[in-house]
């Protein structure tokens, strides 16, 4: 139910051939008082992701595209579904999230002046808070919440695969628009290449990188 004291927030879960993952990910999302709604997004999956949002109660937004269609696309699509203020997104093969990660990323929302909060995951020796702090927009990790406006002012270009997140956080640092990093202890994902397959899997990984150096490139100018 709705807190009448405050806005309402919505999760957004996209995903692709999530089976062996979602559910715990959505058990933990529906057992948090803080949010008011979950919404999972299936891309296009061909295994039993979609099934399993259903069974457990949750929205799903089924999307047409056999393999998906891409992770912004799904993000948006999502966001369309709800007419929440507050929107935070959980990637879909997270391992070990829990209600207390969800409080961390939410709160700040609401106490402190700021357009977007990110997750950046405690892991490899604490690396990914060191290259966030280095360079913000590395900050790439899917837990994150934002105002939907500010999601709505993102173009559709740069809503695509890996660009989607270092987008979110070009925008606010060019608009300075105040952001807050929040550390998420033991909170993990299941690698690409142990989902894909090794060759699959870092070939995925390659083209992340790709495609964070494109958006790296092509975005400087756009938000200025």
């Amino acid at each position: 139910m709705t807190n009448l004291f405050r806005e309402k927030v919505a999760a957004i879960v996209p995903a692709l051939d999530e089976e062996a993952s979602v559910g715990e990910v959505l058990k933990v999302l529906l057992s948090s008082k803080i949010l008011d709604q979950v919404i999972m997004v299936d891309d296009g999956s061909v295994d039993k992701t979609a099934e399993i949002g259903e069974k457990l109660g949750v929205e799903v937004v089924k999307l047409p595209k056999i393999g998906g269609s891409g992770k912004g696309n799904a993000m948006k699509q999502g966001v369309k579904a709800t007419d929440a203020k507050i929107i935070i997104f959980f990637d879909a093969d997270l391992i070990g999230l829990s209600k207390e990660h969800i409080s961390l990323l939410v709160e700040p929302m609401f106490k402190e002046n700021i357009g977007m909060c990110v997750g950046i995951r405690d892991r490899m020796f604490g690396l990914p808070k060191l290259i966030a702090k280095i360079d913000p927009l590395l900050a790439i990790g899917g837990e994150r919440v934002m105002r939907k406006e500010l999601f709505e002012k993102i173009p559709d270009k740069f809503l695509k695969e890996f660009a989607t997140e270092t987008s979110f956080n070009y925008y606010c640092l060019a608009k300075k628009i105040p952001i807050k990093y929040v550390i998420l202890e033991k909170l993990g994902v299941i690698i690409k290449e142990k989902k894909r397959g090794f060759l699959k899997g870092f070939a995925s990984r390659i083209q992340m990188v790709c495609q964070i150096i494109k958006i790296r490139l092509t975005i400087k100018n756009e938000f200025i």
